[in-house]
């Protein structure tokens, strides 16, 4: 647990946080009752699903050309860990939050995120599924950049 000192004038950020004051497209979904995924956390990527529910349906990739991505889960400070059935934050195209790097991250790149998840990578991004842009460049591997979520398959 991090605490924020008195003379700190931000708190760090922390993974799956979205950016920025506005959230221009920032939506309530269900993960896959039947999900098999069991790294289900903040930052993780989410595709759509088919399904009978009054709420939007998403589910983890199981692969690197599961898709297409449809948004990352955000950060919420009551939960982090989450299981198949429940109710998620989705930052959607637009909206920018931080992620984690599995690698090198130039800024201006494509990253996917990487099946393991949530860490996100500019390797193979020709047969992932792309997750966004990199707003900040890291120079390696567990540090927290800007991504603005922009989903696309190639």
């Amino acid at each position: 647990m991090s605490f924020l000192n008195q003379n700190q004038f931000e708190q760090s950020p922390v993974l799956g946080q979205v950016d920025l004051s506005v959230s221009p497209n920032t939506q309530s979904v269900r993960i896959n009752p039947d999900s098999v995924s069991t790294n289900i956390v903040a930052g993780q990527a989410v595709k759509l699903i088919t399904g009978a529910s009054g709420i939007t349906l998403v589910d983890v990739p199981t692969s690197i050309t599961d898709g297409p991505i449809w948004g990352v889960i955000a950060y919420s400070p009551r939960k982090n860990t989450y299981a198949a059935g429940d109710v998620v934050t989705v930052a959607c195209q637009g909206d920018v939050v931080y992620l984690q790097t599995s690698a090198a991250v130039s800024r201006g790149t494509k990253v996917a995120t990487t099946v393991a998840g949530p860490t996100i990578a500019t390797n193979a991004v020709s047969t992932n599924q792309i997750t966004g842009i990199a707003i900040d460049q890291a120079s390696a591997s567990g540090q927290l950049i800007r991504v603005q979520v922009y989903p696309s398959t190639n």
